[in-house]
């Protein structure tokens, strides 16, 4: 029974709030009652009417625990309407005589009353003076609500904002998965076109090269980032296979600041750009495909430059699938990031990227 009850009890700032609420309440009323009773009895203290009021006010520190417990023991039972306005009356009937049997035996011990006094002074208390009490339950029943309402609205929220996050992950990896099969797509290609060629020791050297990219694809499967240093490697990687391709027509040029080395990007973030620079490259008139990657660290930002040739007589806007699903990986990571693609001078077409600069690894 209390394990189902225990989650709804009071947290921790509850009590020392009311009972600085209570303890408030009773010193205001002892400070009207004693200032209206010492002029008729002398003999009178502060202390002696603080003592004799303290049972009709304490006893509301637990009452109140128990109001806002039955509250939202009432509320996440998801019960009809009826039966939790029954409960509530019940609960409110049982609390308040409950109260006042507590009150009038703690104030007939103060000042020693006998027990048939005691109840003739509790059937006087309930048949008297009780409504007074049913207000101020009322008024705490109405601030329970109001509490319970305030924290279903904190925790809606928190849970519409766990349910934004897990999404944003799903859709993170559905990108993902969207992105390593156009790489290994354009990839066997490669590697077909080679073996085409009888190109067998240029084939061989990429499917060695193929399979060092796929088992640092599988080894960072479950991981969101890694370091700019992998990033590059694995670029590297990939451009040793289309340098066989295009043969003397690639022209790389990689150029990363040293500090940046150890910071951390999305995994696979920089791929899917440098496979759009070569692709449009190769359609270019160009005798040599200049691919330049410059990385650095700007203003507390990451910046990739990437600049390639491409076909001038093309509409060359660098929207393939690799790239819109850049750019919607960084919305989704990213509250401020850069993504811009322009043409340039002398035909050349540049790729700028910068993100807010990540935890940095030795």
């Amino acid at each position: 029974m209390f394990d189902s009850i225990k989650p709804h009890l009071p947290g921790k700032y509850f009590w020392p709030i009311a009972i600085c609420i209570w303890l408030a309440a009773l010193s205001v009323t002892t400070y009207i009652q004693f200032g209206a009773l010492k002029d008729k009895q002398e003999d009178i203290t502060w202390i002696r009417v603080w003592v004799l009021l303290s049972p009709w006010f304490l006893n509301w520190v637990w009452v109140s625990a128990c109001i806002f417990t039955a509250t939202s023991f009432i509320e996440r039972k998801g019960w009809k309407p009826l039966k939790q306005v029954l409960s509530h009356i019940v609960t409110c009937i049982f609390l308040l005589l409950s109260y006042a049997a507590a009150s009038t035996f703690m104030r007939g011990w103060l000042v020693n009353r006998t027990f048939d006094e005691n109840i003739a002074s509790f059937f006087k208390t309930v048949t008297g003076s009780l409504h007074m009490d049913l207000f101020i339950y009322c008024a705490t029943l109405s601030l329970a609500f109001g509490t319970r309402l305030y924290q279903r609205q904190m925790e809606d929220r928190i849970e519409v904002r766990r349910l934004q996050v897990l999404l944003v992950e799903e859709q993170l990896k559905t990108l993902r998965t969207q992105l390593n099969p156009h790489f290994l797509f354009n990839a066997l290609n490669t590697i077909a076109s080679l073996v085409r060629l009888k190109n067998e020791v240029e084939a061989v050297t990429a499917l060695s090269s193929l399979s060092v990219m796929l088992r640092t694809i599988l080894e960072n499967k479950s991981n969101d980032s890694v370091k700019v240093r992998d990033e590059i490697r694995f670029i590297e990687s990939y451009l040793k296979i289309q340098k066989m391709r295009f043969e003397d027509k690639l022209d790389i040029s990689i150029e990363v600041d040293e500090s940046c080395m150890g910071m951390r990007i999305p995994a696979m973030l920089l791929h899917p750009l440098v496979e759009n620079a070569v692709h449009h490259g190769s359609q270019s008139t160009f005798r040599k495909n200049p691919l330049q990657i410059k990385v650095e660290v700007i203003k507390g930002m990451l910046h990739v430059n990437l600049r390639n040739a491409f076909d001038e007589n093309t509409t060359h806007e660098g929207h393939g699938i690799g790239v819109a699903n850049t750019r919607e990986r960084l919305s989704r990571m990213f509250e401020h990031f850069q993504f811009e693609l322009r043409r340039c001078e002398n035909g050349l077409f540049e790729t700028h990227l910068a993100i807010p600069t990540g935890e940095t690894d030795a």
